[in-house]
């Protein structure tokens, strides 16, 4: 603080990188009161429609969703991800981050088919960024294999996990 002054965007990350370890302990409402100050400078110093300021929305949303406030973090995400497209592009692999997030949510409602195609989504962007074999893509293709489990289409699944 000191160095750089309370508005300057390294400060941002700072307060960020504290708000996803207190996550990462789950302090979720700690964690949010430290995305919330980098979201704040960060806002001032890159502007909102920086892919930064995107990933804070994110994270923010991830509280929210760890927490069971699914509404609350479908808002953030769907922020974070009209940031990322404008920021990043459709075919970016944060993007791709993004929409499997969302799907998440989508699934732990229950909401299967809209889960699926987040999933779809961001599995298609990890194909053609990452590759078949990066970590991204291995964790779509097992949120996939899950929720075709949990409705209950074990053909289906079968096939996918031959494909």
């Amino acid at each position: 603080l000191k160095a750089l002054g309370p508005e300057h965007s390294s400060t941002a990350i700072t307060y960020h990188s504290i708000g996803n370890v207190l996550h990462n302990q789950g302090k979720y409402e700690d964690a949010m009161r430290q995305y919330q100050k980098a979201l704040k400078i960060q806002l001032k110093a890159l502007g909102s429609e920086h892919s930064d300021t995107a990933q804070i929305y994110h994270n923010i949303a991830t509280a929210f969703g760890a927490q069971g406030k699914y509404e609350d973090a479908m808002q953030q995400y769907q922020k974070a991800l009209e940031i990322k497209l404008k920021a990043l592009g459709s075919e970016h692999s944060d993007t791709a981050i993004t929409y499997h997030a969302i799907g998440t949510v989508l699934k732990d409602q229950g909401k299967y088919e809209d889960a699926m195609q987040q999933y779809q989504k961001a599995y298609e962007i990890q194909l053609k960024a990452l590759g078949p074999e990066h970590s991204d893509t291995v964790a779509t293709v097992i949120s996939i294999a899950k929720v075709l489990y949990n409705q209950g289409k074990y053909c289906s699944l079968i096939s996918f996990l031959i494909w």
